[in-house]
């Protein structure tokens, strides 16, 4: 997929994550030159025509929303069988990460963050659309700490599938509301529970329900009561954990009525008058709690106590007692202590009023309101502060989220009142931590892929290249080189990866004497392998005659080709020709020695045996001559061939001669 351009505008260059429905990749809008974000469906979801309609009205129906906590969605589409969402592109990390890495997150971060992820959800509920699947994973956080929340809508199109992912069910198992446990639907107020256990989460840096499976997580929501943030976390203000218990109320009609009624809590949790309130018990949680015998002075009921149900019961114990008039005897005790106590207070009080009528105004410390200066440059924060007669303390240390020289938190928290001159310590950013790069070299371009994806660089440029020497996928170089000090989100990872073995073109051999075709091969990067043909009256002999593959195909640098060398013009067919060889037998000069009959000599007894294209040491003559004879001797000779021949005289072989194929 990466590389791939999708409607025709959307150029993908690098995988951001994955999910149960969708992988969503960084894209770049070519149109617009801005990067963005897309989501594309998983191919296994893509047959379902059902799915499909749900997944476009939900998709279409989350892209009216406009709001600033709230991803926005540029363009939803299709391509073959590819469905994909474009969506705002955000250059920052997910909660779930942001939790992982600033544990303990201050408190007045958290109410911050916590605000804008309501203000989105409220957004949604007032347009129709429940989330259904709220999780720090789905909510994003900038480097100004600004929230987007995303992924509105699309969990509803995966419930009409059969296809099950269990890492992804585990992960959103957490966040699940008691009635979606048992099978009901989800509604405004099931994503009012997910948004206490992210809030529960980011006070505290645990999940309220942890398991191990998504049954013994949903058996926990069902049954188990929700342990209180404070015990994890002693100074989260009271006024936040009764937000907490009301969202996660095991009953959705004992939580919040609305996602703004949970924001207009949150907007005066960290107000003076609200941060010792009584903890709050909901009744029907107190049916699930083993400590029921908490001090009743500290509870708040949500449901209020009718009059006449109070009257009927005070009546009832009356009755089971059978003494009224004892009761009014130690009602008159209690007055009289009642009169002892108010005498005792008054007299307190006076000697209060008068001490403090004569102390020195001197001794007297003005209490003050810290102010919130977290996000302040750290010389705004410091100068708040001094103006409101606090001392400064400051901490830096590395953030992936807040800039350079900015607060990421202060403590005692915003809102708190302290005597003047009091020390505020402040966290102050030094800006993402530096890391040694990797070396990627010579590692395969998918491996390295799943490690980046959980690098949060800057931007990742993918180049390619051909190589001869570095197997196809294989990263060739990287810059900055590997070892280097960098910041990932300031910094733009170049990676070059090879395509394997360089493409050439075949050169055109035919008609080449042998050495240019060599020549031609060699500076191509090819190698020539040669072998000698058939005969050609048009290409001389040692020319190449044929090739393969041939002229102008493309191969791989170091690739063989064959080529074909000519015999040359085909010589003329040559016939038979017939050659009369005359051979001479010489009578002996010593006629006495051979007398005959007639004159005296003895004749001699010649045979002459030949050989040529017809015979094969045939007799040609066998006879006796007195006298000096000259035979003739037909021969036929082949061309390239020779003819033989051999006189035997008197039975004793004389003479041997050959007769050549006439030119």
């Amino acid at each position: 997929m990466i590389g791939r351009r999708i409607g025709g505008r959307y150029q993908i260059l690098s995988k951001l994550g994955e999910g149960g429905m969708a992988i969503v990749y960084k894209a770049k809008d070519l149109i617009l030159d801005r990067p963005v974000a897309v989501k594309i469906l998983r191919s296994e979801l893509s047959g379902d025509e059902q799915f499909i309609k749900r997944f476009h009205r939900e998709a279409e129906s989350v892209a009216s929303l406009s709001h600033p906590n709230i991803v926005a969605i540029y363009d939803i589409g299709e391509e073959e069988d590819c469905y994909y969402i474009v969506m705002e592109y955000i250059h920052g990390m997910s909660l779930k990460e942001f939790i992982r890495d600033y544990s303990p997150i201050s408190i007045s971060d958290a109410v911050h963050l916590m605000k804008q992820i309501v203000l989105a959800i409220a957004h949604a509920h007032a347009h129709g659309i429940v989330h259904r699947d709220i999780k720090p994973h789905n909510i994003l956080v900038d480097e100004s700490e600004h929230v987007k929340v995303t992924d509105f809508g699309i969990a509803l199109a995966v419930s009409g599938t059969t296809i099950t992912y269990t890492h992804s069910i585990m992960g959103s198992a957490h966040y699940l509301s008691p009635e979606q446990a048992k099978g009901g639907k989800a509604t405004e107020k099931s994503d009012i529970y997910a948004l206490g256990i992210v809030m529960f989460e980011l006070l505290t840096g645990k999940l309220p329900f942890p398991g191990s499976s998504p049954v013994s997580v949903a058996l926990k929501h069902l049954n188990e009561p929700m342990p209180y943030p404070r015990d994890f976390r002693s100074e989260i203000p009271q006024s936040l954990e009764n937000i907490i218990i009301r969202a996660l109320a095991k009953y959705p009609e004992e939580r919040f009525n609305s996602a703004a009624e949970m924001y207009d809590n949150l907007q005066t949790a960290l107000s003076p008058a609200r941060l010792n309130e009584p903890r709050l018990h909901l009744n029907h949680l107190n049916e699930h709690r083993q400590d029921k015998n908490e001090d009743e002075e500290d509870t708040i009921r949500m449901a209020p106590v009718n009059d006449k149900f109070h009257d009927h019961t005070e009546k009832k114990a009356q009755d089971k007692s059978g003494k009224p008039e004892g009761n009014g005897r130690k009602n008159n005790k209690a007055k009289k202590w009642l009169t002892i106590t108010g005498i005792l207070i008054l007299l307190i009080t006076a000697g209060l009023a008068i001490g403090l009528g004569v102390l020195p105004k001197l001794l007297y410390v003005d209490d003050v309101h810290i102010p919130d200066v977290t996000g302040k440059t750290y010389q705004q924060a410091q100068q708040a502060l001094q103006n409101n007669n606090l001392k400064v303390v400051r901490t830096d240390r590395s953030s992936q989220s807040v800039k350079k020289g900015r607060v990421i938190s202060q403590n005692p928290d915003a809102g708190s009142i302290v005597k003047a001159g009091s020390t505020v310590s402040l966290s102050v950013s030094k800006g993402p931590a530096a890391v040694k790069l990797d070396d990627f070299v010579g590692k395969d371009r998918d491996s390295v892929l799943e490690v980046l994806m959980d690098e949060d660089y800057k931007d990742i440029i993918w180049h390619q290249k051909e190589s001869s020497d570095v197997p196809e996928g294989d990263i060739i170089s990287q810059k900055p080189e590997a070892g280097s000090d960098v910041v990932p989100s300031d910094t733009v990872l170049e990676l070059t990866y090879s395509t394997g073995k360089p493409e050439v073109t075949v050169p055109d051999l035919n008609g080449k004497p042998q050495t240019e075709a060599r020549q031609l091969l060699e500076d191509e990067g090819l190698v020539a392998d040669f072998s000698v043909g058939d005969y050609s009256d048009s290409i001389p002999k040692g020319h190449v005659l044929e090739q393969d593959p041939p002229p102008g195909s493309k191969v791989e640098g170091g690739t063989t080709i064959i080529v074909t060398l000519s015999k040359g013009a085909e010589p003329e067919q040559k016939e038979p020709k017939t050659i009369d060889q005359p051979i001479k037998i010489v009578y002996p000069s010593d006629g006495n020695s051979r007398p005959n009959v007639k004159n005296g000599k003895k004749p001699i007894h010649v045979q002459i045996y030949y050989t040529d294209a017809n015979h094969n040491d045939s007799l040609f003559t066998d006879e006796k001559i007195s006298e000096t004879k000259t035979y003739t001797v037909p021969f036929t000779i082949n061309p390239d061939e020779q003819g033989f021949y051999r006189v035997v005289i008197d039975q004793v072989q004389r003479k041997t001669g050959t007769v050549d194929y006439p030119e």
